[in-house]
């Protein structure tokens, strides 16, 4: 069956030709349409960056940034911790453990101290309190044969009635607290110490 083709010229269709109207329209259109993709879906999910929310409620906020943090960081296999990981040698004290109460009885206006012979590395726990009104307190250590105004200050109160810590011997010498009554009354000290060191005593 032989085919058969249209003579009419006329009905063939003819070339549309855009004028720059229509083009401009279009482009327009394009350029909306595609800061709408960059802003709802782009933007969020790259960069975590969600001006309408949109990203959030499809969970797509920051999905490339998470990725990336995933693979840049390092594998976590337990616990961290700025402090060394204790061993027999940082654990063990050739010093005898020990424990000991004193007391010292304040006159107004006055002072007087209760210290520990240390070896460093010595280390104890401490609580004491005060009866009758508050105290200045320094605790502080002097080394093997110090000069008469050489020491280290730890910790001072101006007025306190307790106090409880642990402590461990920088040095070699003598360590320990000092308290004055600046009171008008008598005031009662007394100090528990539990620990390894030589001795408390009363200078």
């Amino acid at each position: 069956m032989a085919t058969s083709y249209p003579t009419d010229t006329a009905a063939l269709p003819r070339n549309v030709q855009a004028t720059p109207a229509t083009l401009a329209k279009a482009c327009l259109g394009a350029a909306v349409a595609a800061g709408g993709v960059l802003t709802l879906f782009v933007l969020p999910a790259e960069y975590g960056i969600d001006p309408t929310g949109i990203g959030a409620r499809l969970g797509i906020s920051g999905m490339a940034v998470l990725e990336e943090e995933d693979d840049t960081a390092p594998a976590v296999t337990g616990p961290t911790s700025a402090l060394a990981t204790p061993t027999r040698a940082s654990i063990e004290r050739a010093t005898p453990w020990r424990e000991d109460e004193l007391t010292l009885d304040l006159a107004p206006h006055s002072g007087a101290e209760i210290k520990a012979h240390m070896v460093k590395g010595d280390s104890f726990v401490f609580s004491w309190r005060s009866t009758g009104g508050a105290v200045k307190v320094d605790m502080h250590g002097e080394p093997v044969n110090a000069a008469d105004d050489e020491f280290t200050s730890y910790w001072k109160e101006r007025q306190s009635e307790a106090g409880q810590g642990d402590f461990t011997a920088t040095f070699d010498g003598t360590h320990g607290w000092y308290w004055r009554n600046k009171g008008d009354t008598p005031v009662k000290v007394t100090v528990k110490v539990a620990g390894f060191y030589k001795d408390l005593f009363k200078p």
